[in-house]
């Protein structure tokens, strides 16, 4: 009996104690878990993501909040005791630019037929370049520390920069820009005749463009100081690089001059083609040819004819201020353009133009002429008197001459003798020195080559020092008088929407990811060419057609290429055009039917807009814009 009852006993604990999980069931179990843990996984995953991405908005926010300031510091110190010069244009001829290798997208392949139907889309690369006043220092670092250039002006720029393309032979080459980077370089590939570094210029075989993916692109902010030479009353050092002061001939070295100010290289005028010398001719009251001390410093023969080029990226000194700017570019248009001296010569590299005397037109030639003639008999050299003959509502060649000598002033490379003007280059930089450390051997063993030294290391830290936002994949400059559109339709999507002047522009104002002009539903253009507004109803009077604070204006005037199509009017021009608007003190003697001191009516509004790329995840490109309002006369 007993035993029986423990048989049941056992039988029921048994029962019982069945708590345990069968295999099918762990398996079951286990696959759940796993579910729910991918699921939690992924969830998170993709809050970690969106924390990380909101956190890289973030600091771009605030990387683009910098920016703003410094600009709108710049534009707040514009003067227009000079002038502004806009371009507008696309990256690449007009052509898709990807923002980085692979990159699959195209938002604007049914926008412009023939040109946006590749990966990418289709990029602006604008330019700005104004005048300011206020208290800047070079950048450069000084070869002498008592002796550093600062200045009271300075023309400010904004564009995008160009690296250039390796050049991996000849590592000690003095012509190795690459390696050995030269202020008489222009960035512009002359053996070939093509910039084959160009902003999204499409890399090819042994041609490989550093510049070819938008994400690779800088924005420079390139402050170029106006700076005459100081006389002897500058402080030179007692002793540099085996140089004195107290030396006859030594000290000449040390002395500012018109292609030196405090021993840094320095272009002889904001005019590119006004740069070159002659190393033979030696000017009124002077001994010695126009020095620097580099040119003694690298012990090359003829360096005093090559110009300091600002598109180098190594000079940010002009020995011009902006009077003098003034005064030659209210004359100079008269008698002579930037051809008519020297220019890009696809076939040399280099070209000088020959005067009807049989001299050559470089700089120094130009300086006797223009500030010793003293008649206006000889109907090709210019003379500062010759600002009195000035006719921009009269003479369409000094409309066309003045803007040639303005986009000259561009530290840009650009060619003025076709139309529209051709960009050659844009001015140097590069991410990091392309030399960090330099053989002993490429130098003497001398004060001579210490002081090659000082100036190679100089040029190298120069190839950095303007880039101002990097990875900005776009750079669009806009422009206006600040009239408003559509006025009398307040059903029109652009009532009292502000009218914006550059190239054609689209928004994907329908949200269907893609851009498009045409069509039922074709997005909204954010900006036109400039052209007489013919709208009714709009606000103020158009310069064109009135003359706002007694300003005489003429159409022709404001823009410096390319008659386009009317706000409202054709499609839009194709995307390899370029847009050049050009504003400045012009007119002095005005003309009989018009108030004196006729002015090229300046805008009222600029508009930047710019996008920037992620510095790790090569997806995220985040746009900003802003307005800024430019300064009255002073």
């Amino acid at each position: 009996m007993n035993s029986n009852r423990s048989n049941r006993s056992l039988v029921r604990r048994s029962g019982f104690t069945r708590s345990g999980f069968t295999m099918v069931e762990m398996i079951v179990t286990i696959g759940i878990l796993m579910v729910v843990t991918a699921g939690i996984a992924t969830i998170f995953s993709s809050v970690g993501d969106t924390v990380s991405k909101g956190r890289k908005l973030s600091e771009l926010n605030q990387f683009a909040a910098r920016v703003e300031r410094i600009m709108r510091e710049d534009f707040e110190a514009m003067t227009r005791d000079g002038f502004l010069v806009i371009v507008n244009r696309n990256a690449n001829f007009g052509r898709d630019v990807q923002l980085f290798r692979g990159e699959q997208t195209n938002i604007d392949e049914n926008l412009f037929g023939g040109f946006s139907n590749m990966p990418g889309r289709i990029r602006r690369s604008d330019e700005i370049m104004f005048f300011t006043r206020g208290e800047y220092e070079t950048a450069r670092r000084a070869i002498s520390p008592d002796m550093i250039a600062r200045s009271s002006e300075a023309a400010i720029y904004y564009g995008h920069g160009q690296k250039r393309r390796p050049q991996l032979t000849g590592f000690n080459g003095i012509n190795n820009f690459f390696f050995n980077p030269a202020p008489w370089d222009s960035n512009f590939d002359f053996e070939s005749g093509f910039n084959q570094a160009g902003v999204g210029v499409t890399s090819t075989a042994g041609a490989l463009n550093p510049n070819e993916f938008a994400r690779d692109w800088s924005l420079l902010r390139q402050v170029t100081l106006l700076s005459t030479p100081i006389g002897e009353s500058r402080n030179v050092p007692r002793e540099l690089f085996g140089y004195s002061r107290g030396v006859a001939g030594q000290r000449d070295w040390l002395m500012d001059s018109d292609r030196q100010i405090a021993l840094q290289p320095a272009s002889r005028s904001i005019f590119n083609s006004l740069g070159w010398s002659d190393p033979s001719r030696v000017l009124p009251g002077s001994t010695d040819p126009i020095r620097w001390l580099g040119d003694n410093a690298i012990n090359q023969l003829n360096l005093r004819e090559l110009p300091q080029y600002r598109a180098s990226g190594l000079v940010d000194i002009v020995t011009e201020d902006i009077a003098t700017i003034r005064t030659m570019i209210q004359s100079l248009p008269v008698k002579v353009s930037p051809l008519d001296y020297s220019f890009f010569d696809a076939g040399s590299g280099f070209g000088m133009n020959v005067g009807a005397d049989g001299v050559i037109l470089n700089r120094d030639q130009f300086e006797f002429d223009y500030w010793a003639t003293a008649s206006d008999a000889d109907a090709v050299i210019p003379d500062p008197k010759d600002a009195d003959e000035l006719n921009l509502t009269g003479s369409a060649a000094h409309r066309a001459n003045i803007r040639r000598w303005m986009i000259d002033a561009l530290p840009s490379r650009w060619d003025t003798s076709v139309t529209p003007p051709e960009h050659l280059a844009g001015v140097r930089y590069e991410d990091i020195p392309t030399r960090i450390m330099y053989p002993e051997s490429q130098f003497e063993v001398s004060d001579r080559g210490d002081l090659q030294r000082a100036y190679a290391e100089a040029h190298q830290e120069m190839l950095g020092s303007s880039i101002f936002v990097p990875r900005c994949t776009e750079f669009i400059v806009e422009w206006s008088y600040g009239f408003l559109q559509d006025l009398s339709n307040p059903a029109s999507p652009n009532y009292k929407e502000m009218i914006w002047y550059g190239l054609d522009r689209y928004v994907d104002s329908n949200n269907d990811g893609v851009l498009s002009s045409g069509g039922t539903n074709p997005d909204q253009r954010a900006a036109v060419p400039y052209s007489q507004r013919v709208l009714v109803g709009a606000a103020a009077t158009d310069p064109a057609t009135g003359r706002p604070r007694n300003l005489g204006m003429d159409p022709n005037l404001v823009v410096g290429v390319n008659r386009l199509p009317v706000l409202g009017g054709p499609p839009p021009l194709s995307p390899d055009s370029v847009e050049i608007a050009t504003f400045g003190f012009m007119d002095p003697r005005g003309t009989p039917a018009v108030d004196d001191d006729v002015e090229w009516l300046w805008p009222k509004f600029i508009r930047i807009t710019m996008s920037l790329g992620d510095p790790t995840d090569p997806e995220i490109e985040q746009t900003y814009q802003v307005i800024f309002e430019l300064p009255e006369r002073e």
